[in-house]
């Protein structure tokens, strides 16, 4: 499969946080989604951080207007 020049990462995220969880590495998610491997890296981070905020408790508010 080619890899993709731009996709709405946001939408695989539970696909590759399930499939790292499953124990895959950031290079078979990569080939298998068709995505660069440090697209993976940094969806894995923010889903991570955005967690990590929350336990905190931080309150995320709306974008924009």
């Amino acid at each position: 499969m080619s890899k993709r020049k731009y996709t709405h990462i946001k939408g695989l995220e539970e696909l590759v946080i399930s499939m790292r969880g499953a124990g895959m590495s950031r290079q078979e998610i990569a080939d298998e989604l068709g995505l660069e491997k440090i697209q993976v890296k940094n969806c894995v981070y923010r889903y991570n951080h955005r967690k990590a905020l929350l336990v905190r408790g931080y309150e995320p508010r709306p974008k924009g207007r």
